[in-house]
């Protein structure tokens, strides 16, 4: 499912430029506040909310024209009183209103300018309608999507560029992955996902555009990633498409990356 909410805040609020990590900490406080269907739904996945690794969800940027920008301090200064910001679940449909509910309840709250936070409540909102998922599908790349490999000899990860030679691998072994842990580690042949006859293809369209988050604080102790914005085509099985579409393309879609419209 994927909700637009209408965010009001007071008029010149500031907040910082990098405020994913704050959003992610604010959906985690509001999913923990689910009750017990929900959190049952997620424990007979292999998650748990209270320990905040349940991560099949990723949001858009904000939208909030008009602002200023400060550089230097690293600031956005609003210069209306509403914001929008999507986000996206892969979720049982069941669960939409419960999850709408949970958002109304629970102000969103970013930066302490003067000690004091920004604060968002939502007043609006929408549950977009599910798209039509096709074998074969463009998306336009709307936060960073972020993919690494590790490289022989090397302990770190490597950031790879959306338009290296073995993008393609890492980026289909990660949904792969995602998606299996999301389906209790069902094989990819018991849930008659694999046909010789048509591979899995990516095709990077256009130019990729580097975007480096710094992050706050947070349970997975990244202090900062980069990812990459692109118009992207894609060839997988339809259940991984609305997987990746609902859950996020690439890694590390509860922190901001990921998110992804139809072209």
């Amino acid at each position: 499912m994927r909700i637009q909410f209408s965010l009001t805040c007071q008029k010149g609020a500031i907040i910082p430029i990098n405020y994913q990590s704050e959003i992610s900490s604010w959906i985690f406080s509001v999913l923990s506040n689910a009750g017990a269907e929900l959190s049952t739904w997620i424990q007979q996945r292999g998650f748990d909310l209270n320990s905040r690794n349940f991560k099949l969800f990723t949001f858009s940027p904000l939208a909030i024209y008009p602002y200023e920008m400060d550089q230097v301090k690293q600031e956005f200064k609003l210069l209306g009183n509403q914001v929008k910001l999507s986000v996206s679940f892969y979720i049982d449909a069941s669960f939409e209103q419960q999850i709408v509910h949970l958002f109304r309840q629970m102000p969103l709250t970013l930066g302490t300018c003067e000690g004091r936070p920004a604060q968002f409540e939502v007043k609006h909102w929408q549950i977009m309608p599910r798209p039509n998922f096709k074998d074969t599908m463009q998306f336009k790349a709307v936060s960073p999507i972020s993919i690494t490999t590790i490289e022989e000899g090397k302990s770190a990860n490597q950031y790879l560029l959306p338009d290296h030679e073995l993008y393609d691998i890492s980026f289909f072994n990660h949904e792969v992955r995602r998606f299996k842990a999301a389906m209790q580690f069902k094989s990819l042949a018991a849930l008659k996902m694999l046909d010789p006859a048509f591979p899995m293809q990516y095709k990077l369209l256009g130019q990729a555009k580097s975007r480096l988050i710094h992050l706050k604080p947070n349970p997975d102790g990244i202090a900062q990633l980069r990812g990459f914005a692109f118009d992207f085509e894609v060839s997988m099985p339809i259940p991984l498409m609305e997987f990746c579409y609902y859950a996020g393309f690439g890694e590390f879609p509860h922190l901001g990356f990921g998110f992804a419209e139809i072209k």
